[in-house]
């Protein structure tokens, strides 16, 4: 019994010396470890990096270049008329309804793009005599059909258009198609550009400045249409039309401007 009292009394001294002896170590590395972190080197911030240098314009410069190109006409607009006359107004109507009929099912098998009807019209003749009321003595139908063709197709589409109906040429129209346009004005857009640049240092070096800056570009197309347009009615029908009509179809100038300016500085 006195052997186990003793074992008890002992068992709090033992425990209270490790515990002890464990927040001494805990104790020291903790203080090793901050004296570690004490000496490692503080890396500095990094600082911001210095600002470039641009030159600032002392001066302005303004000018303009103009590029030109020629393009041959390759695409034609044309406006057919259809004019019926006659007495009775029901058989003018039918025969303006046959006529449009019959040249647009033609103009359609050509391949023609751009087919349209337009400015259809019915009206009488009236006579005005002296002691008398106004007498309707006819009745005029009219109609006009419009189409884009290529400009070598055009002679031998208008001929078969006087054999399908139509009597009259009311307007023709040549011209380069959209898409040729559009490329002539992009490189003559970029040719522009670079001679006013050119000219812009040209003019610098003169008065013994440099382009430091370009400060606006503008472009502006310039278009100078000059239609062919003939008009002709034909009388006989088939016989008057048997030959394709002659055309020539020309050349058309495209321009583009561009104003350039530009900013200098000494040298």
């Amino acid at each position: 019994m006195n052997s186990i009292k003793r074992l008890f009394v002992r068992m709090p001294t033992v425990r209270f010396g490790v515990g002890r002896a464990f927040f001494g170590l805990v104790l020291g590395l903790g203080l090793v470890v901050g004296a570690a972190r004490a000496e490692e080197p503080v890396s500095p911030a990094p600082s911001p990096a210095a600002p470039v240098a641009n030159p600032s314009p002392e001066g302005k410069i303004n000018l303009e270049a103009t590029a030109r190109k020629r393009l041959p006409n390759t695409a034609a607009d044309v406006v057919l008329g259809i004019q019926v006359d006659g007495r009775n107004g029901d058989a003018v109507s039918s025969s303006l309804a046959q006529k449009s009929q019959t040249l647009v099912e033609y103009l359609r098998k050509q391949g023609v793009e751009r087919l349209r009807t337009e400015n259809v019209n019915f009206q009488p003749q009236v006579e005005s005599p002296p002691n008398g009321p106004d007498k309707i003595v006819g009745y005029t139908g009219t109609a006009n059909v419009s189409f884009r063709t290529t400009a070598d197709k055009l002679g031998t589409v208008l001929s078969g258009s006087l054999e399908n109906g139509a009597n009259t040429v009311s307007q023709t129209q040549f011209t380069p198609s959209e898409s040729e346009i559009d490329a002539a004005r992009r490189d003559l857009g970029i040719e522009a550009t670079k001679t006013a640049l050119a000219r812009a240092d040209a003019i610098a070096e003169a008065a013994g400045l440099r382009v430091v800056k370009v400060e606006t570009i503008n472009v502006a197309g310039e278009e100078n249409v000059v239609p062919l347009q003939f008009a002709a009615k034909v009388e006989g029908g088939l016989r008057a039309a048997a030959r394709p009509v002659q055309t020539v179809s020309g050349e058309q100038e495209v321009s583009v401007r561009v104003s350039v300016q530009v900013g200098v500085s000494k040298r």
